[in-house]
């Protein structure tokens, strides 16, 4: 895979949200809200208990393929911003999140809508501790009337579960639905 140059002088989408004076209010799947999102629950993936990842939407976790004390996972994290924000410059902040990460390498990104809905997509691969983790992200802002939502979906593996789990990180990624009223 071709490797694209990083920096980490922009800020994250965290410190873009503080910066605007923006929060950021989690979303649940088993509430009534105007704006929903889902990813398909593939064989072998299931959901992960609330409190392994509080906050998210939905997690879901492979645990026919825990190597090494890692376990393969797919985070769907929804919110409902507190004001609008620019969505094109929160966006530009999306890919300092990842080049942040601990030896980041970036093969893929991009800054194409998704299901017409501004969006940054980013794949790469980055290390912590005794794990290379490849990971890929998708941050999605969703207008509503007066309302803003971001949603981010980040699936990360083991790098040499890469191959094995490729299309199920491609079908998760590509099955990211997002649902207006």
């Amino acid at each position: 895979m071709p490797e694209f140059p990083t920096g980490s002088d922009t800020m994250t989408v965290q410190e873009y949200l503080e910066a605007q004076l923006v929060t950021c209010t989690p979303c649940h799947p088993d509430t009534t809200a105007p704006v929903t999102v889902a990813i398909p629950q593939l064989p072998g993936w299931v959901p992960a208990p609330p409190e392994a990842v509080p906050g998210a939407y939905t997690a879901l976790v492979n645990p026919t393929h825990i190597k090494d004390s890692w376990c393969p996972n797919a985070v769907l994290l929804h919110g409902k911003l507190s004001t609008t924000v620019d969505a094109e410059q929160l966006l530009n902040c999306a890919f300092a999140d990842s080049r942040r990460l601990p030896d980041w390498r970036e093969y893929e990104s991009n800054h194409v809508p998704y299901q017409g809905h501004p969006s940054v997509f980013v794949r790469g691969v980055y290390t912590v501790e005794q794990w290379t983790l490849s990971a890929t992200t998708r941050y999605t802002v969703v207008n509503d009337g007066p309302h803003q939502y971001l949603t981010q979906l980040t699936v990360t593996t083991l790098l040499d579960q890469a191959d094995d789990l490729d299309v199920d990180v491609t079908v998760i990624n590509l099955g990211l639905t997002v649902t207006t009223s």
